[in-house]
């Protein structure tokens, strides 16, 4: 994916920069996540406040991410940034690491009222009322023990819209039963785990939530490492957008929602505070197309060629991947209409045009790109040897095609990296991405390195053989 700064919404938005790469100072070499904690923040802060209609149903403002990345690698400390904003700007946060499904829902206990009658009382859990959740390791979704069986259903309705009947989870036990509305925001994060593409294929978590996954390899390690080191015994300097200002955006943008909801609903601040929450949903509810509007002239046509870029990115996947990769579409629609509004909410306007529809596919269109070179390759993890065997032939089959030069003293039979990998690109249907991606993990080893000025050069090693046994 791109760089952060080169994204036309992180150009024109001030704020926006600034949250980055107060973010990166945290966490570092981690530009994309900081993007969508933005998000993931604004979008908890707004949920009291906003629903967005679409037909008969609608959405809300929230922005669940789960963050695939390798361990040491800035996941969790990025989290103490994420969570500072939101103490301070008053939004409440909770961390889920192990437990039980108890534990999301809640449970019944026993007290004793004044006169010693036992009753029943439900204990809230971490899935209750509103608050933004980290899931510091995701694999316990990915992997749920025997105490946590239905943890991966309760987190998907928990991501249906706020104030839909999917939205409610409803406990039953000894004490009672229990129907639990949850507006909390999923922050989630995990070490790539084996087995992980059974999950993504099977558990529907994956289509409600914004998936980023990154390869960390030692280059990256180490660069990260020195810019580290450059800030021993220093203190960071001030910075042109200041934490402060950034945690009065968020405060002052709360009071905007707040105050937009009691003028178009005609209801006093005492008034809406009196309210319980199933008469403030409703009352959102009735006023959600006075909040957020479209722009007629731009909104629709802008929307329209969204969808075209992202179906363009199913040309040329296979029958199997594709239909796979289709089933996220639809949160990529859903996304785009949400990132749309946050971008209305950082331009301070109510109406969203053409130009905050472009500006958010352009990030939703990488994340999606993403998203399916990581479902190409890099999520089949601890293939069959058959696999290897076959994925070891494709590249001897493409090294075949390419010409081969003799470069002095270093021998003949050599091959330029870029031709193969176009060739293979051609021969297997896969992207540029994917291409790289698969050679780094099933061909990289196969061959010698060296370089001719620029160019780059690849020679089979001794003793490489394929299905037949023949060395080639």
């Amino acid at each position: 994916m791109k760089q952060a700064i080169e994204y036309e919404a992180v150009k024109k938005y001030k704020i926006f920069d600034g949250y980055i790469k107060h973010f990166g100072n945290v966490s570092i070499d981690n530009d994309i996540p900081a993007m969508l904690s933005f998000f993931f923040i604004q979008g908890q802060l707004a949920v009291p406040y906003v629903r967005l209609p679409w037909g008969a149903s609608h959405l809300d403002p929230r922005v669940h991410s789960f963050w695939i990345q390798s361990s040491r690698t800035g996941k969790s400390i990025a989290w103490e940034f994420v969570g500072d904003i939101l103490e301070d700007i008053g939004v409440p946060s909770d961390m889920y690491t192990s437990g039980t499904d108890a534990g999301l829902l809640g449970s019944f206990h026993v007290e004793k009222d004044d006169n010693g009658q036992e009753n029943y009382i439900h204990k809230e859990g971490l899935l209750s009322g509103r608050k933004a959740l980290n899931f510091d390791e995701g694999s316990i979704i990915l992997n749920p023990s025997t105490h946590s069986q239905q943890t991966v259903l309760y987190l998907q309705s928990a991501c249906n819209p706020v104030g839909s009947n999917n939205n409610k989870l409803v406990l039953q036990q000894r004490g009672g039963r229990a129907e639990i509305e949850s507006l909390v925001s999923l922050w989630i994060t995990t070490y790539p785990p084996a087995g992980v593409k059974e999950y993504v294929l099977t558990k529907g978590i994956f289509q409600r939530v914004l998936l980023y996954w990154s390869h960390w390899d030692m280059n990256r390690r180490k660069n990260v490492s020195l810019v580290r080191s450059q800030s021993a015994l220093k203190v960071k300097p001030k910075m042109k957008i200041t934490y402060e200002d950034i945690v009065n955006y968020f405060k002052d943008l709360e009071k905007r929602m707040r105050n937009k909801v009691l003028e178009v609903t005609e209801t006093s601040f005492v008034e809406w505070d009196a309210m319980d929450r199933e008469e403030q949903e409703t009352l959102l509810q009735d006023s959600m197309t006075s909040i957020f509007t479209a722009d007629d002239n731009t909104f629709y046509s802008a929307f329209a060629q969204s969808i075209d870029e992202y179906y363009e990115l199913m040309n040329g996947l296979g029958p199997g991947i594709s239909d796979v990769v289709a089933s996220f579409i639809p949160a990529m629609e859903n996304y785009t209409l949400i990132f749309s509004a946050h971008l209305a909410m950082l331009d301070e306007k109510w109406v969203i045009t053409g130009e905050h529809v472009s500006m958010a596919t352009e990030i939703l269109f990488d994340l999606f790109r993403n998203l399916i070179s990581w479902l190409e390759g890099e999520v089949e993890i601890g293939p069959k040897i058959a696999e290897r065997v076959t994925q070891r032939n494709r590249w001897i089959v493409s090294t075949q095609a390419c010409e081969t030069f003799e470069l002095g003293n270093k021998g003949d039979k050599w091959i330029k990296k870029q031709e193969l990998v176009k060739v293979y690109m051609n021969q297997t249907g896969v992207t540029r991405g994917t291409a790289y991606a698969h050679y780094g993990k099933w061909a990289a080893k196969m061959y010698e390195n060296t370089k001719d000025g620029t160019i780059a050069y690849l020679r089979l090693k001794e003793g490489v053989e394929n299905v037949d046994g023949k060395k080639k």
